[in-house]
């Protein structure tokens, strides 16, 4: 009975409660598309701008656990697969092939590079943020201090602010915008670079951790011909 307790404490630290209102506030946005398009955009930053709050309540009640940990990385991917869900739905049959193609292909690498560090993650006891040893030079920066750092703050406001982009540019076609247009105009191209670079981090991850169960099957294989 006390570990259920204890169990159901660590479900109610607070951190915890803040990755459940993430997801319910991903579920409300999905439910305000494809007519109430400002509303999904403010409902994502909110939940965008929550993540900030967990990991300083985590730090400052002392209410770090596993289960915090996946429970922010679940609520930055739904955000983020549901902001590519939302480009197909406000664009209809205007979405480009580009687009088409990089709303399939990115929440795939998201979903599987999130299953790859967990596993790791979870298998020699660190955090998934920490970078391995044989991790290209790039990576290693691009992971310092959590992602807090230039080439981090590229690489997640390509992976966040792309998708969003992408929908506020279909909501509003070319010269409808105002006064924003000139700026959304130039921070798309960086957008797209830092996503690129998060593209490329997340390649790396999932040849890394594909290698590694590789690498097993070669160790089991040569075990059961050894006996």
């Amino acid at each position: 009975m006390s570990n259920q307790r204890t169990k159901l404490q660590v479900l109610l630290f607070v951190p915890n409660l803040i990755g459940y209102l993430r997801i319910g506030l991903c579920i409300l946005a999905a439910l305000c598309l494809p007519t109430h398009v400002h509303m999904f955009l403010g409902l994502l930053f909110l939940s965008a701008f929550t993540d900030l709050l967990d990991g300083i309540a985590a730090r400052q009640l002392n209410q770090c656990s596993r289960i915090g940990e996946l429970l922010d990385i679940i609520a930055d991917n739904a955000c983020r697969t549901l902001s590519w869900i939302a480009v197909f739905v406000v664009a209809g049959k205007r979405i480009t092939t580009l687009d088409a193609i990089l709303g399939a292909v990115i929440p795939s690498t998201e979903w599987l590079t999130m299953l790859a560090t967990q596993l790791e993650s979870f298998d020699q006891g660190k955090h998934w943020k920490t970078t391995a040893e044989n991790a290209p030079w790039l990576l290693k920066q691009l992971f310092k201090g959590g992602f807090k750092n230039p080439l981090g703050a590229l690489a997640m406001l390509g992976i966040f602010g792309l998708p969003l982009a992408k929908v506020l540019r279909y909501a509003h076609p070319h010269g409808t915008l105002g006064s924003f247009e000139p700026c959304l105009s130039v921070i798309v191209p960086v957008m797209y670079l830092g996503r690129m670079l998060g593209f490329w981090a997340e390649s790396w991850v999932i040849s890394s951790f594909l290698d590694k169960v590789l690498d097993m099957d070669i160790k089991v294989k040569s075990d059961k011909h050894a006996d």
